[in-house]
């Protein structure tokens, strides 16, 4: 099940670039944290983005604006304050990876009209791998006039009765193979306008909610290798660029860790097995899943020893804190330095592979901004025009 690697952790822009930081930095590039503020970022988070080169935020409903259109304002000004930190300290800027959950049904941050509709996986998948192909190049291109550049999206898990408590119509369907095509074509889509798609949720979800307990995946490993781990071998062969991994037990391959934190899952068979080389993203370590055993600083060292790059922070008053463990830990031995860099080698490979630089030009992104409308418009019609 092996894939070619699609990010280049040896290309000479990122790697001349990760040897320009400091271990601080270095810290801080591998979190992706939510931000304050409802329409414009809180001044408390544009201070914590000049002060930290952090990797990326996540965006949540509560942050956008009624207008879809002034969420372009609202990426561009997290952008300019990375811009503003990076002056005051004589430094080159390094972009921001913009994210959002854009699944769309139920997944849906956007309040107002004026963007694309996207209808849930569950439709999707029933009408087939054309239209989702058109459903990513949809959302790609409206997200990425947005400032937005990172969708955790898609789900590529099988919809069970082990699971459909708490996927829904977030799963494709039931099928291997309407799963496959449906998510691959979404996940083509949507990199083929610049914005890096995030399978999900690996190795799978069981039907508690992580945000409360920590869920149990009891599957047998033949199940596990029959339904699960083909969804994601499919995925990285359609060339997805991060996977997002659950907190979940799955006590077949590792009896002791949550697979987020369990390198059995992370080393062993999303690397070893099926050979993906891309970005290794947590859901967020704040969740019950996981806080209720360890801190947010304590699972961030034990995600990053277990393989995972980028570690997700929906509280970012929890950032100066993980950042300061992850120095430490790498300081006391507790996390090899170069288990680190491999890390923001990957964070700063994802930004170069999908050209984010460009967000950090104020006129590049005002002139994406005035086609928002036009591209929706657009849009609006190729689907319109779909016929199966």
């Amino acid at each position: 099940m092996a894939a070619a690697a699609f990010i280049c952790l040896s290309c000479s822009a990122p790697s001349r670039r990760l040897s320009s930081l400091s271990l601080e930095e270095k810290a801080a590039q591998v979190l992706l944290i939510g931000v304050e503020g409802s329409g414009l970022p809180s001044r408390s988070s544009l201070d914590l983005l000049e002060r930290m080169s952090v990797g990326g935020v996540l965006l949540f409903a509560y942050n956008l604006p009624p207008e879809t259109v002034d969420t372009g304002r609202f990426t561009a000004a997290l952008q300019d304050a990375v811009a503003r930190g990076a002056a005051a300290r004589g430094e080159k800027a390094i972009p921001l990876i913009v994210a959002i959950d854009h699944e769309g049904g139920l997944v849906f941050r956007f309040k107002g009209a004026g963007i694309t509709r996207i209808p849930s996986a569950e439709v999707a998948g029933k009408k087939g791998e054309r239209y989702s192909r058109l459903l990513g190049e949809a959302a790609g291109s409206e997200l990425r006039a947005l400032g937005i550049t990172m969708n955790l999206a898609p789900v590529v898990e099988l919809l069970s009765e082990g699971n459909a408590a708490f996927l829904g119509s977030r799963a494709y369907g039931s099928s291997g193979a309407v799963v496959d095509a449906a998510a691959g074509a979404y996940i083509e889509g949507l990199q083929s306008e610049s914005v890096a798609a995030v399978a999900k949720h690996f190795p799978g979800n069981a039907a508690a909610d992580p945000h409360k307990v920590l869920p149990k995946l009891e599957v047998s490993k033949a199940v596990y290798e029959r339904d699960y781990l083909p969804r994601f071998s499919s995925a990285i062969r359609r060339g997805v660029s991060s996977v997002m991994l659950s907190h979940v037990l799955f006590e077949a391959i590792d009896a002791s860790n949550p697979s987020s934190l369990s390198p059995k899952v992370v080393r062993g068979e999303l690397r070893g097995r099926l050979g993906f080389r891309g970005l290794a993203i947590t859901d967020d370590l704040g969740m019950n899943a996981l806080s209720l055993t360890r801190s947010p600083e304590e699972a961030a060292v034990e995600a990053l020893n277990a393989g995972a790059d980028l570690l997700m922070l929906v509280d970012m008053g929890q950032a100066p804190q993980v950042q300061a463990a992850i120095v430490r830990a790498v300081k006391e031995g507790k996390l090899p330095q170069g288990r680190l860099d491999e890390a923001v080698s990957r964070v700063l490979s994802l930004k170069f592979r999908f050209k984010m630089d460009a967000e950090l030009d104020p006129k590049l992104r005002a002139s994406r901004l005035s086609a928002f409308p036009g591209t929706v418009e657009a849009n609006a019609k190729r689907l319109k025009a779909f016929a199966p």
